[in-house]
């Protein structure tokens, strides 16, 4: 080969070696590019949920302060939180869906970032706020929701210009309606709740009688009688066998916009000879001991479909318990007493028939509820009664009778007579 060959090898080999040379210093830049891009991105570093399906509150950390804007969309039901271009390092087990939240769904929308929080129905955002960690570390937001109705959801939609776009959320009275009494149109509503159902079968008697049954028979009964009345609006929690947790129970009620929640129940007892029918409303302390052994009982349905509650679980027990409010548990006392006494003219009653204790079906915060103890499928002669249809239907007439009077003796009160 020539010297011109050589040449022509040798500036070929040369070209090729500026050319990885141009290639790895390119990929140089654009790496240091990426990292300084990623440097600049906000950081998601963890994600906490807690609550139930009536009340949750959703923390997400920063490493430092996001600018967020917010807002409500339905169709489903859903909370959208627009955020800057953020990495997502979140714990998959933490964003699992859980109680009033139904899906968790986060990434990248090209110009920003998105969180999107879908409830299981209508929703009301209680409070967002963007809050400094106290040790220092960086930012979270912080999300209180709660079910609501799908009134009070459209009310925030059409409010939500005057309340979003800022870190600051608005108080809660400020975007929703003030309850049942305030929405115009609104017709008296009864929310059936027949005990147990599904994997849940309750109490169950000695010749077999399973209480889920006995519960959803005689909820069916009520209900066709309340509809026949014409003035009420009535709903069931369950109209078929379908396991369903204490909260989904209360969260159904809430959405409902309840006037009023009946629990239905049939329990057995050790107390030999014990029999006929109970009331039981709502209190910290039970009235009596077999009071507080039903609460206990009813109250671990939901591990039956493996469910542990955390009663040491502070936040969530705030939720559960401390938000009772005083005209509530008036108003339920109200119907107890009124409930009772329709009761004693068609049906047995057990001695000191109005009773309380802990029952966490009974807890919805602005719903006026009771628990009936229609009988014990211990005793044969309630058992009897519970399966005879001519004795469901002159209880279920007491409770229809008692909610004319509760529902007339509340609707004077609204409208101050």
């Amino acid at each position: 080969m020539g010297p011109v060959g050589t040449a022509d090898k040798r500036g070929r080999a040369a070209g090729h070696v500026l050319r990885l040379a141009w290639t790895a210093l390119l990929v140089t830049i654009l790496s240091c590019f990426a990292a300084a891009r990623a440097d600049t991105q906000l950081g998601a570093t963890g994600y906490k949920m807690a609550g139930d399906a009536t009340k949750m509150r959703i923390v997400v950390n920063f490493d430092r302060e996001p600018d967020i804007k917010w807002f409500l969309l339905r169709g489903p039901n859903r909370l959208v939180v627009d955020l800057p271009r953020t990495r997502f390092a979140l714990d998959a087990k933490d964003v699992k869906p859980r109680g009033l939240v139904r899906a968790v769904r986060y990434g990248d929308q090209g110009h920003g970032s998105r969180l999107i929080l879908t409830g299981k129905g209508p929703f009301a955002v209680d409070k967002l706020d963007v809050l400094k960690n106290d040790d220092g570390s960086g930012y979270r937001i912080a999300i209180d929701m709660s079910a609501a109705s799908e009134r009070e959801f459209d009310e925030a939609l059409a409010n939500q210009s005057l309340t979003t776009g800022s870190t600051v959320s608005s108080e809660k009275g400020e975007r929703v309606g003030t309850g049942p009494v305030s929405a115009p149109g609104h017709r008296f509503t009864v929310v059936i709740d027949p005990g147990h159902g599904g994997v849940d079968g309750g109490a169950e008697s000695s010749a077999g009688t399973v209480e889920k049954d006995v519960t959803l028979a005689f909820a069916k009964e009520l209900r066709d009688k309340l509809a026949a009345v014409g003035k009420y609006d009535v709903y069931m929690t369950r109209d078929n066998d379908v396991y369903l947790a204490l909260d989904e129970r209360v969260r159904i009620a809430r959405q409902h916009e309840a006037d009023l929640l009946i629990s239905i129940h049939a329990d057995t007892i050790a107390v030999k000879g014990l029999r006929g029918a109970t009331v039981y409303t709502l209190s910290d302390k039970a009235s009596d001991p077999e009071a507080q052994a039903l609460a206990d009982r009813e109250n671990l349905s939901d591990q039956f479909a493996g469910m542990k509650i955390e009663d040491d679980n502070k936040e969530v027990t705030d939720i559960l318990i401390d938000l009772i409010r005083r005209e509530t548990h008036g108003f339920s006392m109200s119907f107890a007493h009124t409930l009772v006494g329709q009761l004693s003219t068609s049906v047995g009653l057990i001695n000191n028939p109005q009773r309380s204790a802990g029952f966490k079906v009974l807890k919805a915060p602005d719903v006026p509820s009771v628990l009936v103890e229609l009988g014990y499928l211990s005793n044969v002669k309630d058992e009897a009664q519970l399966l005879n249809a001519d004795w469901r239907g002159k209880a279920a007439q007491s409770i229809t009778n008692a909610v004319a009077l509760f529902a007339a003796a509340k609707a004077g009160t609204a409208t101050g007579g």
